[in-house]
């Protein structure tokens, strides 16, 4: 009997592949944004290129949305970076608890920091801080992007386990 329903695990599967798909983009048109500004910089005033201004801010800030919307795609699809030293030689009841034992680990340590941040947007949110770089960028705004990073991330992995549980055979 299945603890996560077949419909269920496909829409969260969909989302985290929304996600991971939506972190790739942002890492392509990243690379064509820090690109453009870079030409613009050096021969803008030449060809008449402007420059943003802004690419540094801009960069963190979608690099942050990039890197931890990606998360929970990636430890889905397995594509985290493992050191499989030990894991090929154990036994499979092992390897299945490792790998159980790892996406507890990850889910407590992202429910935590997700817990954390969203402690902070709120703060910020109260408090109307804003960023001291020329976007003057409310903090609060960064902070929703890694807060909802890190609680997509808590979710795969807890996903990981039930569906990992519900999907080997008794015993395992």
């Amino acid at each position: 009997m299945s603890t996560l329903g077949p419909a269920v695990r496909r829409w969260l599967d969909r989302v985290f592949l929304w996600t991971g798909g939506l972190a790739g983009a942002l890492f392509f048109g990243l690379a064509f944004f820090v690109t453009y500004d870079v030409l613009a910089r050096k021969w803008g005033g030449v060809v008449g290129l402007p420059t943003t201004r802004v690419t540094d801010e801009i960069s963190g800030y979608i690099l942050v949305l990039a890197a931890t919307w990606g998360l929970g795609y990636t430890l889905r699809t397995g594509a985290h970076v493992r050191i499989d030293v030990l894991l090929p030689h154990m036994p499979p009841r092992v390897r299945a608890l490792a790998d159980r034992l790892a996406w507890l680990v990850m889910a407590v340590f992202a429910s935590l920091f997700a817990w954390r941040i969203w402690i902070l947007v709120e703060d910020s949110w109260q408090t109307g801080i804003r960023s001291s770089t020329y976007l003057l960028m409310p903090l609060w705004v960064p902070q929703v992007i890694l807060g909802v990073g890190f609680s997509v991330l808590a979710l795969a992995a807890v996903v990981s386990v039930i569906a990992d549980l519900s999907d080997s055979p008794a015993g395992l």
